[in-house]
């Protein structure tokens, strides 16, 4: 087995990528780069990993834990440690790339039973010992680090089991560390879905979407895991809670929501019971339009949110940049297409690609792609048919490929995303592109892909050369840059990633000292002691 700081922060499956040949030619053309450049291997991490900090629980207390939990499932050796420390926020990934792990966890313990789940979380707060519930650590807040050391419950080992199909409630009981596709598996060999697929499905689980409160890219017509989740059953410091999955109830606050976005910091998911909806793929209608730029593309988005006639699942928008972006990668730029789209007013870097697909009933699809088509049209939109959703929608998972070969050739390339009422929307695009922007040599995508009635999500890439030696104090400067401008500009924290230790200093200036009061009195009264994956997650203590 590999056993390289390289084998930890690769994404996915581990499978190395290299840059093809458009994205080559984009890096060459945006940061002056020539091909002796893609022979570099910055920060590559292929040494093997070896840990200063050494454990500190005392062999005793683990020894109690293994008689808890078993030896086998007690881990302390460096590598799995390491692997545990971090997830993949682009700081995280630097510091591995450097092989720095300052704060590891004491130990890695996969639990078996909920009643083992108990017991670990007494021993801690007896002794002390803090505790981070983990799923498949691909958080990219710092949502899953270890500050303080101790335990890193990882809930994928055993707590990985669909436990229940209710064909009659249309609902699913699941433990926490299902994967995106063993659980989609499952249910569409049941004749269902979940239709929640963020982009990190595959290699994601349950519990994470609930405790991040994340978002799938077919949200606009499921809804976010907020609007999926029934009931759940929580282990906490101060005793079990469990909810009930009645459809609607009115008893008092509605503490599945104290539970959804809390990032481990009140305790350990069990159970999570989901909603699930037919799973009929031969009905899905699709369609893509060109528009002639970006402010009639998301006046549309909005017509077509607010008409009335439905909604569609997957409804995404890219900016003028990164459609500019796409079509050169692709190699559109220069087609017989791209000539007819020029000569009909649709302008490389004013143009804008939207995809859209509509699941359920064939004639419900039917009509909403017929509304949406006329709706788009209205606002001078392009048809361009069903063939590049399709593509796009192959290749939806494979992006997040790319980052690891952009670092090795120093380049910076991180994403962040927030939500913004239709009325703030041009504004809010406008001076957050502006702001990363004016960094010498930096390229700027932004799309939108969660669309509600009242407004939708913007979510921004951006790619730029690292400055050598100064790696993570150049990309944390520009990050907290970036939050700056988008908070002051009126967007959300996050719209889907968490908020996590990277974005907690902000938490007071958004919510307001009376909310952050309300927020740590509920941790205080869970989590006594503080030990639930503690050091200013959510900005609490």
């Amino acid at each position: 087995m590999e056993t390289t700081y390289r084998s930890i922060f690769k994404w996915g499956d581990k499978r190395e990528e290299k840059l093809e040949k458009g994205v080559v030619e984009l890096i060459k053309e945006q940061f002056d780069y020539i091909d002796a450049d893609f022979d570099k291997k910055v920060l590559y991490g292929d040494r093997e990993v070896r840990l200063e900090q050494k454990s500190k629980i005392p062999a005793a207390i683990r020894q109690q834990f293994e008689n808890i939990a078993g030896s086998e499932n007690v881990r302390w050796d460096d590598y799995s440690r390491a692997t545990h420390a971090f997830g993949k926020f682009y700081g995280d990934l630097l510091n591995l790339r450097k092989g720095e792990i300052a704060t590891p966890p004491d130990l890695v313990i996969s639990p078996r039973t909920e009643k083992e789940i108990e017991q670990i979380l007494h021993l801690c707060q007896q002794e002390n010992i803090a505790i981070t519930p983990v799923g498949s650590l691909s958080s990219v807040t710092r949502g899953v680090e270890t500050p303080r050391g101790g335990i890193s419950l990882d809930l994928t080992a055993w707590f990985n089991k669909v436990l229940e199909v209710n064909e009659v409630n249309t609902s699913v009981r699941v433990q926490p560390g299902v994967y995106g596709p063993a659980l989609e598996k499952h249910l569409n060999d049941r004749g269902y879905t979940c239709g929640h697929f963020p982009q990190s499905f595959e290699y994601s689980t349950v519990g994470g979407w609930v405790a991040a409160r994340g978002a799938g890219q077919a949200s606009t017509g499921y809804g976010k895991i907020e609007d999926l989740v029934l009931a759940l059953r929580v282990v906490t410091p101060a005793g079990i809670i469990e909810t009930k999955d009645f459809p609607a109830t009115a008893e008092a606050w509605d503490l599945n929501k104290i539970f959804i976005g809390s990032e481990g910091t009140l305790g350990v998911i069990t159970s999570v019971t989901l909603k699930i909806r037919k799973y009929r793929p031969e009905n899905t209608a699709f369609a893509s339009f060109v528009f002639k730029d970006f402010t009639s593309a998301t006046q549309s988005m909005r017509k077509i949110m607010q008409a009335g006639f439905g909604f569609p699942h997957l409804f995404r928008l890219s900016d003028p940049v990164e459609t500019a972006t796409a079509f050169k990668i692709k190699g559109f730029d220069n087609s017989l297409s791209d000539r007819f789209l020029k000569m009909k007013g649709y302008r490389p870097g004013e143009r804008c690609l939207m995809f859209v697909s509509i699941e359920g009933d064939k004639e419900y699809t039917h009509l909403v792609k017929k509304k949406i088509k006329k709706t788009a049209r209205k606002s001078g939109a392009f048809y361009s048919g069903e063939k590049p959703v399709k593509e796009w929608l192959k290749q939806r998972y494979e992006s997040a490929y790319l980052r690891d070969p952009l670092m090795d050739v120093g380049i910076m390339t991180d994403t962040v995303e927030t939500s913004v009422t239709w009325d703030n929307l041009l504004n809010l695009w406008t001076n957050v592109r502006r702001y990363l922007e004016s960094r010498e040599k930096t390229h700027v995508m932004a799309h939108i892909s969660h669309v509600y009635e009242n407004g939708a999500n913007l979510y921004f890439t951006f790619l730029s050369p690292m400055k050598p030696d100064e790696e993570v104090e150049d990309y944390l400067q520009y990050h907290k840059g970036l939050i700056d401008a988008i908070h002051a500009n009126g967007g959300s924290l996050s719209h889907h990633h968490g908020i996590g230790r990277a974005l907690a200093p902000w938490m007071e200036k958004e919510m307001g000292k009376t909310a952050m009061r309300l927020l740590q009195a509920i941790k205080d009264n869970l989590d006594p002691k503080g030990i639930m994956n503690p050091g200013n997650t959510l900005g609490l203590r």
